[in-house]
């Protein structure tokens, strides 16, 4: 007669199923719910104030503007391949003087 064997066979312990499986329903419905809470603190909403406001405040303003750029503007620019200057009079409708910083 020999001793009883206290440790599982391989087989049986393969075949549990672990808790944190996301075959599991419940682990599925949790899954689903923190992926809807990412997505709502994801998504945003600013609400726009009209370019009016500023010139409202500040009539001082006028053209030739004096635009400030830095190179994330120039990589945004070179990437969509626009030309910078060109690009800039057609969103103000009026001549641009673009300041390059040393940054």
């Amino acid at each position: 007669m020999g001793k009883a064997k206290k440790t599982r066979k391989f087989g049986e312990v393969k075949r549990m199923i672990n808790p944190k499986d996301m075959r599991l329903k419940q682990n599925q419905a949790k899954a689903k719910a923190q992926e809807e809470k990412k997505q709502e603190t994801l998504i945003k909403h600013v609400d726009r104030e009209s370019s009016a406001m500023f010139f409202r405040y500040n009539t001082a303003l006028g053209p030739p503007y004096h635009v400030i750029v830095d190179t994330n503007f120039i990589n945004f620019a070179l990437q969509n391949k626009l030309d910078l200057v060109r690009a800039m009079m057609d969103c103000l409708y009026a001549k641009c003087i673009p300041c390059i910083t040393d940054c």
